[in-house]
């Protein structure tokens, strides 16, 4: 008698031993699904600082927000996991290694800005992790790797353009080029200085200032005692482009102002339009008309509470590099040498900034026109 309640006290045992095996089985295959079921996007990016103005990391919400209500991704739920690089090179890599090593991120939009994409190009190059900046056009970054693409074309084309402008359509002949110390502002500075000079004209000033100036006075001084009949503005920081065409106006300063395509968008010049009467750049063509583009642009406004898009096409192409992902991981697979692939292949894209192409560099593909600011419209120059 004891022997068979011995036996039936085991086999309870046994059956309550498989029900817990097979319980924690069901946990860990739901645990297992739960990850497969997402894919993990890492954002590098301003949220905050002085280039959270170009409105990168709201456009990146926006259509990770869209995609998701849509299905996702080949149904899974996109999950970005955003970290805030600040414009700066030191966060952006503290960014880019715990994207890496703690979340296990595989694709990461970013940087948005030279800083941030030149600091994380060699760390992404190193794990095999996809990178896919925009707003950034610095040609500094053309050779970092494989793995590092972006959206953006390298900016040096402008300055060209803009030289021609000037030195061709308004026979301006003394060019004064102040420029921010940064790496997307500093080379369309010193080509814009070649190619003047190559056209006959004079380079009478080159100066620099730190990123975070505000007061542009001495510079400007020294614009008006070199007699020059033009200025050329490289900025990077949206802040010092305002605080800049203030204190020239402030100083009577009469001179044909031009600058990069960073140191002039239609939210800036809404600001103060007469600010910008006559100023003269070289950008690509963004077509407010575009069905996607204005669905986008009203989605935007409308959630951020904005009159336009912040920064124009480089928001733009900010919310297209989602897309351009979804786009990849469904025609060629979620690891990273497939999107690779696919990168390479991205020709003619119609997203919200217009159409976009990656050449055999990874970089983008995209025109640049000479424009002038006009009754505060930025308009093709003639």
């Amino acid at each position: 008698m004891v022997k068979k309640k011995f036996l039936i006290i085991g086999i309870i045992l046994i059956v309550v031993i498989i029900a817990l095996i097979a319980i924690i089985g069901l946990c860990l295959n739901k645990n297992i699904t739960k990850k497969d079921d997402v894919i993990k996007l890492g954002y590098i990016g301003s949220i905050t600082g002085p280039l959270s103005k170009y409105g990168s990391y709201e456009a990146v919400t926006l259509a990770v927000d869209n995609i998701n209500k849509a299905g996702g991704i080949n149904g899974k739920q996109i999950k970005l996991i955003a970290e805030d690089g600040k414009g700066d090179s030191k966060e952006a890599v503290n960014a880019v290694n715990k994207l890496i090593t703690m979340d296990g991120v595989k694709v990461i939009l970013g940087g948005h800005c030279a800083a941030e994409s030149l600091a994380i190009a060699p760390i992404v190059e190193q794990n095999k992790v996809i990178m896919l900046a925009s707003i950034t056009t610095t040609p500094k970054l053309t050779p970092m790797g494989d793995y590092v693409f972006r959206t953006s074309p390298v900016s040096l084309i402008q300055s060209d353009i803009v030289a021609d402008s000037l030195y061709n359509k308004l026979h301006k002949r003394k060019l004064a080029i102040v420029y921010e110390q940064t790496d997307y502002a500093m080379p369309i500075a010193e080509k814009l200085k070649a190619n003047f000079t190559q056209y006959g004209g004079e380079v009478v000033l080159f100066e620099q200032y730190a990123p975070g100036v505000i007061d542009f006075r001495t510079l400007l001084a020294k614009v008006k005692d070199d007699n020059a009949d033009a200025l050329f503005l490289s900025a990077q920081s949206p802040a010092s482009v305002l605080n800049f065409m203030k204190q020239v106006k402030e100083l009577g300063l009469n001179i044909q102002l031009s600058g990069n395509d960073a140191s002039v968008n239609q939210s800036t010049i809404d600001e103060i339009p007469n600010l910008y009467e006559n100023y003269i750049l070289a950008a690509p063509n963004f077509d407010l008309n575009n069905s996607k583009t204005s669905d986008f642009i009203k989605q935007y406004t409308a959630k951020y509470n904005t009159k336009d898009l912040p920064y124009g096409i480089w928001t733009a192409e900010s919310y297209d590099a989602v897309y351009i992902i979804k786009k990849c991981v469904e025609e060629y697979g979620e690891t990273p040498d497939q999107i690779k692939q696919c990168l390479y292949n991205i020709k003619d894209f119609q997203g919200t900034a217009g159409s976009i192409s990656i050449d055999a560099n990874g970089d983008g593909i995209r025109a640049y026109y000479p424009k002038i600011v006009k009754s505060g419209i930025v308009l093709d120059f003639p």
